[in-house]
């Protein structure tokens, strides 16, 4: 009995040794595959992920992870399976819908992203970054009005965000509302000092509206900006 049970304690021993080195060569696959993902070496950290995947078959993260670094090699299709092979794994992870959703978009398949970003929004309506996306997939697919509401949601619940203020202004101004793209800009300008490009755009915008005087401030503040693409309207309005 007693040789018994030292060969089942050696055996029980050899076994938690095998699987603490299996996890710590699990960890440090992903670990390399990240570094190499950072570094954008996207074909190592791929080869590095289907490592770590065929030790950990179950773990969402190496599917989640392989298919981001998919999506920036462009390989998109690739990144569409990872992401779903991961909800399939952790169906309330959102990240993934959020990167299906941009791989499908990716491919112009806007019907099928908008499913996913209102499958998010169907119980956080309030997120921010999927009713962004959501607005850009409506946009692509000639729905403005849908694209403006999603817009003006985002706005309302973060009225600091000048690249929401940017986004809604050029929606408008495919809607042809330039007054409303004026005021967008206007906040857009305030909000984000330094893209000074907003000057010669809100010249432009001006120009439409037949108002030559506010057309040609904004021309010369643009020209003060370096933006020398304002150099032509300002001489055919302004001299």
């Amino acid at each position: 009995m007693t040789n018994n049970f030292k060969i089942f304690a050696f055996l029980l021993l050899l076994a938690f040794t095998s699987l603490e080195s299996f996890g710590q060569r699990g960890s440090e696959l992903l670990i390399q595959a990240n570094r190499a993902t950072l570094e954008r070496q996207y074909g190592k950290a791929l080869d590095l992920y289907n490592q770590y995947i065929a030790l950990n078959p179950e773990d969402f993260r190496g599917y989640f992870n392989r298919g981001t670094t998919a999506y920036n090699a462009t390989k998109y299709e690739q990144a569409f399976n990872d992401f779903t092979k991961t909800l399939e794994l952790n169906p309330i992870y959102k990240e993934a819908y959020y990167y299906r959703g941009m791989t499908l978009a990716k491919q112009t398949k806007y019907g099928e992203a908008i499913r996913d970003y209102s499958h998010v929004l169907s119980t956080d309506s309030n997120s921010v970054p999927f009713l962004k996306l959501r607005s850009e997939a409506y946009a692509s697919l000639g729905k403005e009005a849908l694209a403006l509401n999603d817009l003006n949601q985002a706005v309302d619940l973060a009225k600091l965000s000048g690249d929401l203020y940017k986004r809604r202004a050029e929606l408008k101004v495919k809607m042809k509302d330039i007054d409303g793209a004026l005021r967008d800009y206007n906040s857009v300008e305030k909000l984000i000092p330094a893209y000074k490009m907003v000057h010669y755009i809100k010249g432009n915008l001006y120009l439409e509206l037949k108002e030559t005087e506010f057309a040609c401030d904004e021309f010369q503040l643009a020209l003060d900006n370096q933006i020398v693409v304002a150099d032509r309207p300002y001489s055919e309005y302004c001299q």
